[in-house]
């Protein structure tokens, strides 16, 4: 694609078809003329495999051009509100930043070292990462779907349990009765990367309450790359919109992060000049999955952690 700016400048670069960046620069040329307010934000994007960026105000952008074209509907502000008399301001545009925690040194040197043997050890039972159970473009990894019948995950997941009232009072989240934990051990290596994407979209992800990424591998840290982008969200109503500002958090061995599975993120390309299995980035993901029956006779981690919430059986 191209973008033609003030002054006869232009930019190419290269977009996904559904990539996010893509449609907010559709929805800032969209909101031009009319008695819509125009968006104006400052803008970065990415050159060259994201070796570089374009940076520019929202301003100076004059067109559009995509190779295939992209047809794009933009909601006007009386389909995406059908009151029509209600004012513009009932509901404003807000931007949020997301909150996350890190937690250095979560686990003992003993079990950060028995962690790191178990994925060199078990090496060719990883397979290519897939999107909902489909191979995708999307997504470029290594990864151990099963990996949380093993002891290796019950270790992580039982410790999460003993952080999780902290975790959801740092994150501004009320606390949830647990239902169970996703657990998956992904290797990134050469090449590899996530592309920008939320842990509680999709009908079978949506209970989804926290996103918890335990990172490991060998020191000195044989790769570059690698990291890990929050991205602002523009709500407005009941629409979140992933922005191009964001935070970008580096991978730090035996390190937790943790942040609120709505969250937009993306795992920024991995260099790993040997591309040896050994050189990856290694991290175990772990997802906290609420539900609506807390069952009192569970005895997985803390009786399913019910954070105070009691059964109706159970209610006086």
């Amino acid at each position: 694609m191209r973008l033609q700016l003030e002054g006869g400048q232009e930019i190419s670069l290269r977009l996904a078809e559904n990539a996010p960046e893509l449609m907010t620069l559709f929805q800032i040329l969209g909101s031009r003329g009319g008695d819509v307010e125009p968006m104006e934000q400052f803008l970065q994007l990415p050159l060259e495999g994201g070796e570089a960026a374009a940076s520019f105000h929202s301003r100076q952008l004059v067109s559009v051009i995509t190779e295939p074209p992209v047809i794009v509907r933009l909601e006007t502000p009386q389909a995406a509100h059908p009151a029509a008399d209600r004012p513009a301001e009932a509901q404003p545009a807000v931007v949020h930043t997301p909150r996350y925690l890190v937690i250095e040194d979560f686990l003992s040197v003993d079990e950060h070292e028995d962690m790191l043997a178990y994925a060199l050890q078990h090496e060719e039972e990883f397979e290519s990462g897939t999107v909902e159970g489909k191979a995708s473009p999307h997504r470029q990894n290594q990864v151990i779907m099963g990996f949380a019948e093993t002891a290796h995950s019950r270790l992580l997941q039982n410790r999460l349990l003993t952080w999780l009232p902290h975790l959801t009072r740092e994150l501004d989240l009320a606390p949830f009765p647990l239902r169970h934990v996703e657990s998956q051990l992904t290797a990134s290596n050469d090449g590899h990367y996530y592309r920008l994407h939320s842990d509680a979209g999709g009908d079978q992800a949506g209970a989804r309450m926290l996103t918890c990424v335990y990172y490991f591998f060998r020191q000195p840290r044989p790769f570059s790359g690698g990291a890990l982008r929050l991205y602002d969200v523009l709500e407005q109503g009941e629409r979140r919109m992933p922005m191009t500002s964001y935070r970008e958090l580096e991978p730090v061995s035996n390190r937790l992060l943790v942040f609120r599975s709505h969250v937009h993120h993306e795992l920024m390309r991995i260099r790993c000049p040997s591309r040896q299995f050994a050189d990856s980035r290694f991290a175990v993901t772990n997802w906290l999955i609420s539900t609506d029956q807390p069952d009192p006779q569970a005895g997985f981690g803390w009786g399913q952690l019910r954070c105070g919430a009691v059964p109706a059986q159970f209610e006086v």
